[in-house]
């Protein structure tokens, strides 16, 4: 099964399956998205805005309340990092820079 996440501003849709984590999703299908570690939560660089859908997204783990907390932004489930974030439903998130990945 797979859940729609709509990317802001770039009305970039990503079917995300079961299990997978949003950032992924978007490797997967061709999308390039600001990244430094590589999806591995430490350089907190893939974080999103929940816009709307906070309700189907994954709990925050420890890692990621972590890497939330350095960034000196609330953990209150709406702001969160794509390489943790998993999702049951549709989700909308704001993120610059995802964008189709260029043929080279």
């Amino acid at each position: 099964m797979t859940h729609r996440v709509a990317v802001r501003p770039s009305d970039v849709q990503l079917d995300v399956l079961d299990g997978e984590d949003v950032f992924s999703a978007a490797g997967r299908l061709g999308y390039r998205w600001p990244t430094v570690c590589g999806g591995r939560g430490t350089c907190r660089t893939c974080f999103v805005r929940i816009e709307e859908g906070a309700e189907n997204c994954s709990p925050v783990d420890p890692l990621e309340r972590e890497g939330i907390e350095a960034l000196r932004m609330p953990v209150d489930g709406l702001t969160r990092l794509a390489c943790r974030l998993r999702v049951e439903g549709p989700v909308t998130v704001t993120k610059r820079g995802v964008r189709r990945r260029t043929q080279e």
